[in-house]
């Protein structure tokens, strides 16, 4: 079943910077939509000016505490301040299950979500910082904005799953197609109904992909064929509302191909990157991060960045 379903009800296609909205082409269910997640860790940037200080990486406060003064000006410093989008992978079966395990932090955010079915979950205005990618410099989540996709990564395999300790590798091949068994609680949350959960590529006859990120291995099947098409189109909506943020991957000279480890000048990178390209784990209690891992397809998105360009230029 796809996104164009009839099962599907309608909603809202445009994301949302101070008030300012860009129809990205793809469903994005707001915060303050019924069905929507909102954001509970919400943090002032320190680079812009619209909102109480107070606000700026304090412990968190009612939601009616995050007001944007006055939305012209912070439009004009939110495009001045951002120019970083980062993806990540969340570990979780679904993002509501992703968005109830930042409930229970008294810190970590996101500003968007993007769930196995390819809808997104923008979870407050992105005026607002969110803590999920500090980088290695601890100054990361002021000049970025965040994407939790979902994908259960290595805990998704029987033999490395840690924090959920699956019984058994939670693919199953399915009349010759791989497939994630995801369990009813979880599908219940899905907006697509009877959504089949089947990654956009596998490698070779065992399905997952492994390469190493920042001295680690890293296995886990893909993504689906619905949060690629999404992604590509929020990254695009993103741009436009964020122009600071380029359509632009990190690359190497050498072999033409996105590395997967810390990049060099990572903080001053402009466009969109990976948590994996900005955390080493070289700072102080900072973790290294492998996000969005192994398996994402990074030539798909540079190809359809390319594509973007082109069709600017006429």
């Amino acid at each position: 079943m796809t996104l164009t379903s009839r099962d599907l009800p309608a909603v809202n296609q445009s994301i949302i910077a101070c008030g300012q909205r860009v129809d990205i082409g793809a469903p994005v269910v707001l915060w303050n939509d019924e069905a929507g997640f909102n954001c509970p860790n919400k943090r002032g940037r320190e680079d812009c000016s619209q909102h109480d200080p107070a606000l700026n990486d304090q412990p968190t406060l009612p939601d009616g505490a995050y007001r944007i003064l006055d939305t012209e000006v912070a439009y004009q410093e939110l495009k001045q301040t951002v120019h970083q989008f980062i993806l990540h992978y969340d570990v979780c079966f679904c993002s509501w299950q992703c968005h109830q395990l930042m409930k229970d932090s008294t810190f970590k955010g996101s500003q968007f979500y993007l769930d196995l079915d390819g809808t997104i979950y923008q979870t407050c205005d992105l005026y607002w910082k969110t803590n999920t990618g500090p980088s290695d410099d601890r100054i990361g989540n002021i000049r970025s904005v965040h994407v939790e996709m979902a994908n259960l990564s290595w805990e998704a395999l029987r033999e490395e799953s840690d924090l959920y300790k699956v019984t058994e590798d939670q693919y199953q091949k399915i009349n010759g197609q791989w497939q994630l068994i995801l369990p009813q609680t979880y599908r219940d949350k899905l907006r697509t109904r009877n959504f089949k959960v089947v990654p956009a590529r596998t490698h070779k006859q065992r399905g997952y992909f492994s390469r190493r990120i920042n001295g680690t291995m890293v296995r886990m099947w893909d993504f689906t064929e619905e949060q690629y098409q999404s992604v590509i189109k929020l990254c695009l909506g993103i741009h436009k509302l964020l122009p600071k943020i380029k359509l632009k991957v990190p690359n190497s000279k050498k072999n033409n191909r996105t590395p997967l480890d810390r990049i060099k000048n990572f903080s001053k990178f402009s466009g969109v990157l990976g948590h994996c390209h900005i955390q080493q784990g070289t700072a102080g209690d900072l973790k290294p991060k492998y996000d969005p891992g192994s398996a994402f397809d990074w030539s798909r998105l540079r190809k359809a960045f390319l594509q973007e360009t082109r069709k600017k230029r006429g």
